[in-house]
């Protein structure tokens, strides 16, 4: 089945009175104190160490820094990540 077109898959989510982080595809990120972040519509990881972890999204990239960094769960289109957090920088 071919997938819906943009102008028709906006007037979908527009009708279904959706809101947008649900119908884009763009980062979700929770963040959970200073210990914890999920990060959704991801694309992959890029790098990884316990200090730095780098995710590519659909438009640049995510770095979050810190210490004793761990991927708690990784799914297709959502990551989770735990430890010390000290930055979280968006890159284009």
């Amino acid at each position: 089945m071919r997938r819906m077109s943009g102008k028709l898959r906006k007037r979908a989510f527009q009708w279904l009175d959706l809101p947008s982080d649900v119908t884009s595809d763009v980062p979700r990120i929770q963040i959970i104190g200073s210990q914890q972040i999920a990060v959704e519509n991801y694309r992959e990881v890029t790098h990884f160490s316990d200090g730095e972890l780098r995710l590519r999204l659909s438009e640049g990239s995510l770095c979050i820094t810190g210490a004793q960094l761990t991927i708690r769960a990784i799914y297709r289109d959502e990551v989770w990540i735990e430890g010390n957090i000290h930055g979280i920088e968006f890159a284009k």
